[in-house]
């Protein structure tokens, strides 16, 4: 279990270093965890827990809570994480909370925020619910003396969390901040320096890369010392985060698994002067020849002729360099000749803030070389006088399952994470625990279609459908073509359609507002769901209607949650790429022959087709995640003599 609160060679930047364990310790723990998955999945004791805390927060309720804070702290930095301690700050906390109005906390969010301090992953079907167990884990942890992030899946979701947490948790002298993209350095600093921080996964993961692009590799103990003895260590200042001490990570299965594929990169714009002088040059040497006499141009493009190959062999006699070889020098001519005699401006393409813009080749355009097409884009911005594109310097790479293995406590909270328990052992060494019951299974509807016009013109019928019986429609998408092409077939019905980003702008929750009235219709694009709360009472019923195949199912039960939807329908084509790649083109053959005259499939085939096709996503994901982990051990290996690991 990752539950070490252990500062051994914090040095100038506290985190857990990059060693691999050794080969008994892992397995003990894998026997440990398969123990754990058979015998200790549920919580135990929650009642006891439960009346300790309340007997401890009617007793703090008799008068002010500041005076109890100090005298916690001393014992807990005394004692650790015994369980009558962390009884009174979890009894402190609720003081806090009812001082705002909120009903005694239910045993099963008690156990959860338990198992928080102990480290591993907790299952709370309720959000409410898992917001206060991160807030009383929180508040045991920084009463022992440790900074805690509260880590999220989002930016708007992080501000959520840090005004939910700050009244109860100033109440008890514990600040809380917020960081998010775009903020002023100083204004996040200042935020990091409070002793609850929330903010979105990748937005706290980038400012700690930054970090470690001040400290380089003097993050050791001694290393630390080192520096600051002589005058080396990187002002405190100019750090962000201090240290990866603590995370407590809310919707885990999201942050924690679904959101790792992409790297965690900062990069700068590369030094390019050279590789520009090379291109003017060979403009410039382009307009030395003659056309007719040194050159032609047809429809295939530029090309020397014998008395132009000669006349560039003398041009650039006093160049050198990579001109001295001809059939390299040749090519680059040759591009240069078609960026300025068949690349017209306005036609073939455009500048726009100084920057070339040239249009996107359609499908079935293809190129028999992609060098030189990256040679004519540059070509052309020096010919404009604009900036060149394409190559920047990465400083600093990491994946996100390495950055959260770097905290020394590490655990989270989800509503769901049954088949996920191997994948969070393996990528984090966490167990995961059934707090209270699991939400409530998603039930609902398929229909599959031979092909995507079917499918389409289905989607019209039951929108049409649903507004006609006074229901608000949401769309849910996860490609933007795809939005793009329902969103005009909706718009060329005469249905007025908003569109569902996640951006939380004014447009945005008009369009949420708007829901809540019978016969509205929106499209949503995954993840947006993961920034709206719709309910109520005086909220229309809702229905969800799914058009294309998500990643894993919990997904759509994330969607269904989030914008409270009474029913959903999943509609699929058998022309999707998610589909057809995940049943494969035998199936997909066969599931043809049984279609209707409209393309449709019986309904029990197309749930059976809809099942197989969304199993299919998730284990490709998961393999996925695990190709990661096992890239992430090999570079670790290969890197690791540099002593530089990002």
């Amino acid at each position: 279990m990752r539950s070490s609160h252990s500062f051994a060679g914090q040095g100038v930047y506290p985190e857990r270093e990059d060693t691999p364990e050794p080969v008994m310790d892992r397995l003990l723990a894998g026997l440990g965890f398969r123990f754990h998955s058979v015998f200790s999945r549920r919580l135990a004791g929650q009642r006891d827990l439960a009346a300790e805390v309340r007997r401890h927060a009617a007793r703090f309720r008799d008068g002010p809570l500041a005076p109890h804070v100090p005298q916690l702290r001393y014992r807990l930095r005394r004692d650790g994480f015994r369980l009558e301690l962390v009884s009174e700050c979890f009894g402190l906390y609720c003081a806090a909370l009812s001082e705002h109005g909120a009903d005694a906390l239910p045993p099963e969010v008690l156990s959860a925020a338990r198992l928080l301090v102990e480290g591993g992953i907790a299952e709370l079907a309720d959000p409410a619910g898992r917001l206060h167990a991160l807030a009383l884990a929180a508040t045991a942890t920084v009463m022992h003396g440790i900074p805690v992030h509260v880590v999220t899946s989002s930016d708007v979701r992080a501000r959520r969390a840090a005004e939910a947490l700050r009244a109860p948790l100033e109440k008890l002298d514990i600040g809380v901040g917020c960081v998010a993209q775009g903020m002023d350095p100083r204004a996040k600093r200042d935020a990091y320096s409070s002793l609850v921080v929330c903010g979105a996964h990748r937005e706290i993961a980038s400012d700690y890369l930054r970090d470690r692009l001040q400290i380089g590799a003097r993050s050791g103990a001694l290393l630390g010392m080192v520096g600051r003895l002589s005058g080396d260590a990187p002002a405190k200042d100019r750090l962000m985060l201090g240290g990866l001490r603590c995370a407590l990570v809310d919707e885990a299965d999201i942050v924690m698994l679904d959101d790792v594929h992409t790297p965690l990169v900062i990069a700068t714009e590369a030094d390019q002067s050279r590789e520009r002088l090379m291109y003017e040059q060979a403009l410039e040497l382009a307009r030395a020849l003659a056309d007719g006499a040194d050159f032609t141009v047809d429809d295939e493009g530029a090309s020397l002729t014998e008395g132009g190959t000669r006349l560039l062999a003398r041009l650039i006699a006093p160049l050198g360099g990579i001109w001295a070889a001809p059939e390299r020098r040749e090519q680059l001519i040759t591009i240069a000749l078609d960026a300025l005699h068949r690349c017209e401006r306005d036609l073939d393409y455009r500048v726009e803030q100084g920057r070339v813009i040239f249009p996107k080749p359609s499908a079935d355009d293809t190129a028999e070389v992609a060098e030189p097409d990256e040679i004519l884009q540059k070509l052309v911005e020096v010919k404009e006088g604009c900036k060149l594109s394409g190559r920047r310097d990465v400083l600093a790479r990491m994946s996100l399952p390495r950055f959260f293995r770097r905290y020394l406590h590490l655990a989270g909270v989800c509503a769901d994470a049954s088949g996920l328990e191997r994948e969070f052992w393996a990528l984090y060494s966490l167990k995961t625990t059934l707090a209270g019951l699991r939400p409530a299974p998603v039930k609902w509807s398929a229909r599959v279609f031979s092909g995507v016009e079917a499918k389409r013109a289905a989607l019209l019928e039951t929108v049409r459908a649903e507004v006609a019986a006074g229901r608000a429609v949401v769309v849910a998408l996860r490609s933007p073509p795809e939005a793009q092409a329902v969103v005009a077939a909706l718009g060329e019905a005469g249905v007025k359609v908003g569109i569902v980003r996640g951006g939380q702008d004014e447009t945005e929750q008009k369009v949420l507002a708007s829901l809540d009235h019978p016969g509205s219709v929106a499209v949503t694009l995954y993840p947006a769901a993961r920034n709206v709360t719709r309910g109520g009472a005086s909220a229309a019923p809702l229905s969800l209607v799914v058009a294309e195949l998500h990643d894993a199912q919990r997904h759509i039960a994330q969607i269904r949650r989030a914008f409270a939807a009474a029913s959903c329908e999943i509609l699929l084509s058998l022309e999707d790429e998610a589909v057809a790649s995940r049943i494969g083109a035998i199936t997909a053959r066969a599931a043809r022959l049984g279609a209707s005259g409209r393309g449709e499939l019986s309904a029990r085939r197309a749930r059976w087709l809809a099942s197989v096709a969304q199993r299919g996503a998730e284990r490709a994901h998961a393999l996925m995640r695990q190709d990661l982990m096992s890239r992430d051990q090999y570079f670790e290996g290969l890197l690791a003599f540099s002593g530089r690991r990002e």
